[in-house]
């Protein structure tokens, strides 16, 4: 990655030029919508159907609006960072067949671009909550967020090389991602808190979601930028999820590298 940082960087730019190029607003897309989707998570949720967690205080009553929207931005960075991953090597076969191109950058920058959108939306989400008096400014775990992008960036990463890799060989790869990755979505506390103070029954479910990477994702990121607030919905110990989930991350990319390595020279 250092030795092709400025390709690394250039290909970013030209990702995220492509994504907004023949647009209106252009470069303010990747505020404008976050805000728009954080307005209707707030309204639908908080106000219109009153979605609240059980037993809190009058100025926690976005809580749920909140932790929904967060969930949903980091979810969606995760899942759109694996879709385009996996077609990642097929789309650019004459590039690699032709030149002697580092083709597992493909899938880096990729998700780099969709994680740099990803931080515009949360900013956005923050600057708005906190100036509005929605929410309550960051906890102390926001010290946290370089690692959190980092680690996310290396699960994802690891799990687009092995789905690209797979995809040059069985076509049917992007399909069964898609399928899985919806499967997967409601699986993971992105609409519902995993406690049974809320959801009642949920016990017997637990280990499956704790179990589950993305669970741990999601409410470190949650915990750092809602200020473990409020209590009910950060019981469990944010230091555990970020290790638990740093464990995966590392598994996860050098599975996932292994089988680039091996598959590349079939390219």
């Amino acid at each position: 990655l250092w030795r092709h940082r400025e390709l690394v960087v250039a290909s970013v730019r030209r990702e995220l030029r492509a994504r907004l190029s023949g647009t209106q607003l252009g470069r303010l897309w990747p505020l404008v919508a976050p805000l728009l989707l954080f307005a209707v998570y707030w309204f639908v949720f908080t106000e219109l159907l009153g979605f609240k967690l059980p037993g809190l205080a009058p100025e926690h009553a976005p809580a749920m609006g909140v932790y929904m929207f967060l969930g949903v931005v980091v979810w969606t960075a995760f899942a759109e960072g694996l879709a385009r991953s996996t077609h990642a090597m097929v789309d650019n076969a004459n590039l690699i067949g032709r030149v002697a191109f580092p083709a597992e950058l493909l899938p880096v920058q990729l998700v780099l671009a969709q994680l740099f959108t990803m931080l515009l939306a949360l900013g956005a989400c923050l600057v708005v909550a906190t100036a509005a008096g929605l929410w309550r400014p960051p906890g102390p775990w926001l010290a946290a967020a370089p690692l959190l992008l980092l680690l996310q960036a290396l699960f994802t990463v690891g799990l687009g090389l092995f789905t690209a890799t797979v995809h040059v060989f069985v076509r049917d790869t992007a399909h069964v991602v898609a399928v899985l990755t919806t499967l997967w979505m409601f699986a993971t506390p992105v609409f519902w808190v995993p406690s049974p103070e809320v959801l009642p029954g949920i016990e017997r479910w637990l280990g499956l979601v704790e179990a589950n990477p993305l669970h741990h994702l999601l409410y470190a990121w949650r915990a750092a930028l809602m200020g473990g607030e409020p209590a009910l919905a950060f019981g469990a110990s944010v230091a555990r999820s970020v290790a638990v989930f740093a464990a995966w991350a590392l598994a996860v990319f050098a599975c996932g590298h292994t089988v680039f390595v091996l598959g590349s020279r079939r390219f």
